[in-house]
């Protein structure tokens, strides 16, 4: 009787965390790609203050690589250039290349409320994070999936996530993301997905930095597309400068 008893714990809880992964390599598959080109419209608030910013750029491989250049007036020229765990900036009024490394990866970029350790995370959510699955919930009016992701690896930016995604899109429409302590750290809202080839890809993302009182960063995709031809010298050092 006791025997009877455990099975039927036991294996719907297995069939629970299975879905789980199931789910992540759903949201993982979602993001892929070869090689992509976007534009993008940044706006950054501090409190009553706000600003603008504008940049295009490459990626290749879920990021692996990646090149953006900043075409807003007080911003212009600058370029960030990441091959996989590396990150350069080039100032133009300086004609300088700095690497950014160490505790500086820690800092929002522009002053945005996006580290620069953010911009080098790429690899699958699967290979960083255990998951399990919670209660579903409706989030911003869509019927989600609640993933808690808990880091199994020690160079997790975040020790753990949770994450609301779409069940009709599988894009996370809501992340809360945990230091170590446990303390809420930022939170990222996604919305406007549309259908890109294949994938479904949201519009316009908002980002706070829960440490920073009254601030966030809000990115809308001007242009997104995929799987395109990409010249060779874009993800080089000597680009940069060009």
């Amino acid at each position: 009787m006791k025997k009877i008893i455990l099975l039927t714990i036991l294996i719907p809880s297995a069939l629970y965390a299975q879905a789980a992964t199931e789910i992540i390599k759903k949201v993982d598959k979602n993001q892929l790609f070869t090689t992509q080109r976007f534009r993008v419209l940044m706006t950054i608030q501090k409190g009553e203050r706000k600003l603008i910013k504008e940049f295009y750029g490459y990626g290749m491989k879920k990021g692996e690589k990646a090149f953006l250049e900043f075409t807003n007036p007080e911003d212009r020229g600058v370029k960030y250039l990441k091959i996989d765990k590396e990150l350069w900036i080039y100032f133009p009024d300086a004609d300088d290349i700095m690497k950014i490394s160490g505790h500086m990866l820690r800092r929002g970029m522009m002053g945005s409320d996006i580290s620069y350790e953010d911009m080098l995370e790429t690899e699958h959510i699967e290979k960083k994070y255990n998951p399990k699955r919670l209660k579903d919930r409706t989030v911003g009016g869509k019927n989600c999936f609640v993933i808690d992701l808990t880091a199994r690896v020690p160079d997790a930016i975040y020790a753990r996530q949770v994450v609301y995604i779409a069940k009709d899109t599988y894009v996370p429409v809501e992340v809360e993301m945990y230091a170590r302590g446990g303390r809420l750290i930022k939170k990222m809202f996604q919305s406007n997905i549309q259908r890109v080839g294949w994938r479904h890809i949201p519009q316009r993302a908002i980002i706070q930095d829960t440490r920073k009182r009254n601030s966030k960063t809000i990115l809308e995709f001007k242009e997104i597309k995929f799987d395109i031809a990409i010249p060779r010298r874009a993800f080089s050092k000597r680009n940069l400068k060009r």
